[in-house]
Formats: C-alpha cells, sequence, structure tokens
C-alpha cells in the first residue's frame, strides 16, 4: 500500500464525484492516461476493482466509495500535517503541550493560563485534562501528559521534576450565620458542634486533611464529601456543616461564597503547594517557563478575588508576593 500515494487516491475521489475518466483529468489538470494509471495502480494494490465499467457514468463499487469518501479526510489530514509542521519548523521552541490541571486550577484560572500559553512563545496548541491531582500522576508517568500542574507532589518518584508555582494555606470555612459560634473555638469543639463536609478521600486535598486531623487525634465522623469544591463550599452555605479546604478551592466555589466565612485553621497551620511536574529531562528549558506564566496568571487574576474572599489573608502566606 506504500505505493499508492495521497495523489492517486484524489484521482480516485475525482473519477466517483465526475463519473468520468475525462471529467476527472480535466479537473486534475492530468492526461486521462494519468488518471487511468491511477485506478489501475490503485486497484491493483487493494485488489478489488473501484468501479463498475459496465455503467455509464463510471459507478463506484462499495470498496470505490469508501476509498473516495477516505481520500478527502486523508487529503485534509495531509494538508494540517503540513501546516503544523510550517509552523513547528517556523518556531522551533514551540510544541504541542499536553496539560493536566488539577480540578481548582481548571475550575478558576486554568482557561487563562491555557491562553497565555497558547497565545505567548511557548505552545503551538494546548490540551488541558482536568481532575482530581492523581488521575495526573498516573498520567504523567505513562507519558499521556507533558505536565501537570497540580497539588501532587508525587513523593517516592525520582524521576520527576517539581516547581512550586505558589503555596496557599488551609483555612477552616463556616456557614456566615454561624461565623460567632465558630470564632475563636479549636477544632475539637468545632467538631463537637458541626458536621465535617470533606474533600473526597479520592483527592489529594482530602487524603492531605486527614492525615493531619490524624495527627491531631482527630477524626469527625464521615458523612459528607465531594469531588469538586463548588459543591463543598455550596454545603457549607446552605449550613450542612464546616469544611476544611484552601483559598483558591473557596474560589472555584465563588457562587456560594457569599454564604461562607472564612476564618484561619484553629491550631496547627498547615498548607498546600500548587506545583508545575514534569518528567526529568523533558522540559527542562520549558518548564521553569511554564510555571512563571502560571504563577504570572494566579498573581494577576487568582490573588485579588482570594483575598477578597479569604481578606486576612497577605500575598506573602500565598507565596505570590
Amino acid at each position: 500500500m506504500s505505493d499508492l500515494d495521497l495523489h492517486s487516491l484524489r484521482l480516485v475521489a475525482a473519477v466517483a464525484e465526475t463519473g468520468s475518466v475525462t471529467a476527472a483529468s480535466q479537473r486534475a489538470g492530468v492526461t486521462q492516461s494519468a488518471v487511468s494509471q491511477a485506478l489501475r495502480r490503485a486497484e491493483a494494490l487493494i485488489g478489488a476493482p473501484l468501479f463498475d465499467r459496465r455503467r455509464r457514468p463510471l459507478t463506484p463499487t462499495h470498496v470505490g466509495r469508501m476509498v473516495a469518501a477516505r481520500a478527502d479526510e486523508l487529503a485534509r489530514d495531509a494538508e494540517r500535517l503540513l501546516a503544523d509542521a510550517r509552523a513547528a519548523a517556523d518556531m522551533p521552541g514551540r510544541i504541542n503541550l499536553r496539560i493536566g490541571l488539577v480540578d481548582s486550577l481548571a475550575g478558576t484560572i486554568g482557561a487563562r493560563i491555557v491562553r497565555e500559553l497558547a497565545d505567548g512563545a511557548l505552545a503551538l496548541t494546548v490540551t488541558a485534562w482536568s481532575g482530581l491531582a492523581f488521575s495526573h500522576t498516573r498520567a504523567l508517568m505513562r507519558h499521556e501528559i507533558d505536565a501537570a500542574l497540580t497539588c501532587d507532589p508525587m513523593e517516592g518518584l525520582g524521576e520527576v521534576e517539581r516547581i512550586v508555582v505558589f503555596r496557599e494555606p488551609y483555612v477552616l470555612i463556616a456557614p456566615r450565620s454561624e461565623i460567632d459560634a465558630v470564632r475563636g473555638k479549636d477544632l475539637r469543639a468545632v467538631f463537637e458542634r458541626y458536621r465535617l463536609v470533606r474533600h473526597s478521600a479520592r483527592s489529594y486535598a482530602g487524603q492531605h486533611i486527614e492525615r493531619h486531623l490524624g495527627r491531631l487525634g482527630l477524626r469527625p465522623r464521615r458523612v459528607f464529601e465531594f469531588d469538586t469544591s463548588d459543591a463543598l463550599v455550596a454545603m457549607v452555605a446552605t449550613g450542612m456543616g464546616v469544611a476544611i479546604t484552601t483559598p483558591l478551592c473557596i474560589l472555584q466555589g465563588a457562587a456560594h461564597a457569599i454564604d461562607v466565612v472564612a476564618l484561619p485553621l484553629p491550631g496547627v497551620a498547615f498548607s498546600r503547594e500548587l506545583l508545575l511536574t514534569t518528567r526529568r529531562g523533558d522540559f527542562d528549558d520549558l518548564a521553569p517557563r511554564i510555571a512563571e506564566v502560571a504563577r504570572g496568571v494566579a498573581l494577576s487574576h487568582a490573588l485579588p478575588p482570594m483575598l477578597s474572599l479569604v481578606p486576612w489573608l497577605t500575598p506573602e502566606a500565598l507565596a505570590l508576593a
């Protein structure tokens, strides 16, 4: 099949469309002999007739119809390939980037990060995967994505390079109507009065929070847990309990944030880092530039609304000063 070139396939399609070798040759600007040779070559390689030559106009067989239909598709693919190859040659420093975005980032400033990467001087195209952080760890190791903006540090994977984009503390959120009852209480007293609305145990944040509570000897009853931050914030806003989360996660649930209040987490503080992770050696030059784009977008588009939702925070606390 290697001898069946795209030009021959297009001549087959031209005959199928016009019903005539003569008309196809005129359309393609070649001789009738060239069209006939292309048909014979295609039929010999495929091992089946492409046209019923007993009928006029020439009528494609079912095999001929399939080849003619696919010829146009292959021609469009070839044209796109040439355009992409020429663009890549003109901009050798740019790549087709496949990047994972943790949900809280995808649901807030992810679109702006993708736009900056695509419009800037880094990527020819950008394919973004959203989802839980652990799914990006697997995808990165399987070479299904090139990089991930994630909160999962991928501990124990020595082949992973990590760049911190920003850091954010975990905070306590409660229904706004309950602010006086919650403020100044330790976590044990809060959990004695309110149910804990949890990040899913499948998420990195959920597991991170559970480890922290375990170190403190706290094991609140499991009642509600959610994969998405907007659902978690909504549950707190409707008075179903309190939650431990982050400013970015509150921003993801901004539609419900007016009915919650964010307080410093009582007791020992802890935080999570948003990281750019890549496979070692794959993007040594580009990774710092991708991380800088993400940090710049966070500074300009995430920091102001986060500080309005959690006004007692400082840019320094978010490592975005």
